[in-house]
């Protein structure tokens, strides 16, 4: 199981940088996502206006994974929607998967450089498709564009609602909130040092 927002987004590769960040050009910002050292990009694609880019451990793939981080993004929609919005809409996603063992829970919303409001959350399903899942995430509002960055694991099935433990899940979301939102410089190309340093 994997959310997604119907978000637009115009798909662009991703520079990877030293430091181990990538760099996304999304329509008219850069997107700077800190990656742990054993992830690697699996998946990136644009169907009917959707941008999204997951990368997973090595050796894993996108449809079989223990972990899966996801980065999306939406042109224009910083202007129509709101973080709580779209934050509601990937609540609402999991609940309709998993009614029975579906929990959720508000994060302390932290600061991210460049976005002008986050959301930020943890979302868990018990028992689906066989197995639990659970993720944290944040909603960002860049200039024009909304954003979207999740950290999701899969475990053992439960025939409860998941508890976000702490000890796992904060450094999760500290890690999420590193990421950066930049405005483009002119003439600049990849690696985007501006974004990375």
């Amino acid at each position: 199981m994997r959310f997604a927002l119907p978000l637009l987004c115009l798909l662009a590769s991703p520079v990877f940088a030293e430091g181990s960040i990538i760099v996304s050009p999304i329509y008219s910002q850069l997107v700077a996502l800190p990656v742990p050292a054993n992830f690697v990009a699996g998946n990136e694609q644009t169907t009917d206006g959707f941008y999204i880019l997951e990368l997973a451990p090595k050796g894993e793939t996108m449809q079989i994974w223990s972990q899966l981080i996801t980065l999306t993004g939406a042109q224009g929609e910083a202007s129509t929607k709101s973080v709580t919005d779209v934050a509601g809409q990937i609540a609402d996603g999991y609940k309709a998967a998993c009614p029975a063992t579906f929990s959720a829970r508000n994060l302390p919303f932290p600061k991210v450089r460049g976005a002008s409001a986050v959301f930020a959350g943890f979302l868990g399903c018990g028992a689906v498709d066989g197995h639990s899942e659970a993720m944290v995430f944040l909603v960002l509002k860049g200039a024009t564009e909304l954003y979207t960055v999740q950290w999701g694991e899969r475990g053992k099935a439960q025939n409860k609602p998941m508890a976000a433990d702490r000890s796992v899940w904060r450094p999760r979301a500290d890690a999420l909130a590193l990421t950066r939102i930049c405005d483009k410089v002119a003439g600049e190309k990849a690696p985007y040092p501006s974004c990375t340093q």
